[in-house]
């Protein structure tokens, strides 16, 4: 009896002290000086960083179809140096036709009649061009005169070509575009009668472009962007289109690529998937999102205590909304503004 009596006493006591408490608190003065609120608790800072736009881009591939390599030569395929999945290299013997070599050519004219001294035009200055990659001394562009004379005497002597005289002939080359790729099918076997502009191989499909896909293309922010593709570095213009076909060939070519780039130039190929950045960075004011008010699209309004400011969003990250100023910048903006609109409608 006298246990629960104590119990009893101690409870009640227990709860006048919580009582006392509460209504002791009640009395106390609210807080001032640094407790009380103040004008930055409802202002956020307008500071500018560096802006990116890091992202992961889907890639639309294009491929052109294969090309038919045809030479002018003829008679009985002697040997040959097509092999499926190997390309043939400018400026060496792709096959033989009774003996004589057919050089390979790559060039971005095609070839169609024999040069010899003094002669001009798209042709010519393609041939040039072409042995200027070779590592012969000759001018970019130009006639048919001395220096193309001797890079393709020089050519003549080193494989042993059926002319010798220094001139071009089209039966001893086989034109190659360039920028062709490996080789699909050796059409042209040793031991059999080669007809002239018979087909002697064609080339496999060849990576044209990379496209940003168009849904995306709509969000990413404007500008020329560095892109990487199965670990090949490239720099894709402001239209989102890359058709550098260098760039393009090593992308092409890349080991981490094999088996995901597939295409024939007649129906759509899978997208890929490449990582980009802005190649100038824009320089952005991260604010919380909340202080962004009246937003249309990309476009939108921060508010200062005396005045509204028309901005562009460019990206969010973590609840902070990226933002460019179309004019003027506050040095501090609302958290959470109370007007409606800044622009005309």
């Amino acid at each position: 009896m006298k246990r629960a009596f104590t119990l009893t006493v101690a409870f009640v006591l227990s709860c006048g002290v919580v009582v006392g408490a509460a209504v002791a608190y009640d009395l106390l003065p609210a807080p001032g000086g640094d407790l009380a609120p103040t004008p930055e608790d409802r202002t956020y800072p307008v500071r500018f960083v560096d802006f990116v736009d890091e992202r992961t881009l889907p890639l639309a591939p294009t491929f052109s179809e294969g090309s038919e390599l045809r030479a002018a030569a003829s008679g009985t395929v002697t040997s040959s140096a097509c092999v499926p999945g190997h390309a043939l290299v400018s400026g060496k013997a792709a096959f033989a036709v009774d003996g004589n070599p057919v050089v390979a050519l790559s060039t971005d004219v095609p070839f169609y009649r024999d040069l010899r001294w003094g002669d001009t035009g798209p042709d010519v200055d393609s041939l040039r061009r072409a042995l200027a990659v070779l590592g012969y001394s000759v001018d970019a562009s130009g006639g048919f005169s001395r220096d193309v004379f001797e890079a393709l005497s020089a050519i003549q002597d080193s494989d042993g070509l059926a002319f010798d005289d220094g001139g071009f002939h089209l039966t001893d080359f086989l034109w190659v575009p360039a920028g062709a790729a490996a080789v699909a099918i050796c059409e042209a076997k040793v031991g059999q009668r080669y007809m002239p502009e018979s087909t002697f191989a064609t080339t496999s499909s060849i990576l044209t472009a990379l496209s940003l896909v168009s849904d995306e293309a709509e969000q990413v922010v404007p500008g020329d962007r560095r892109l990487q593709v199965f670990g090949v570095d490239a720099v894709m213009p402001e239209s989102g289109v890359l058709s550098d076909p260098e760039a393009l060939a090593r992308i092409a070519a890349a080991p981490e690529g094999k088996g995901e780039l597939r295409g024939n130039g007649d129906e759509e190929a899978a997208p890929i998937s490449g990582t980009s950045q802005l190649v100038t960075p824009l320089r952005v004011a991260p604010v919380p999102a909340a202080s962004v008010f009246d937003v249309r699209g990309s476009q939108g309004c921060v508010a200062s205590e005396s005045e509204s400011y028309p901005v562009t969003v460019v990206g969010a990250k973590l609840g902070m909304s990226q933002v460019t100023f179309d004019g003027d910048s506050p040095s501090k903006i609302l958290l959470r503004p109370d007007a409606e609109t800044c622009r005309a409608p």
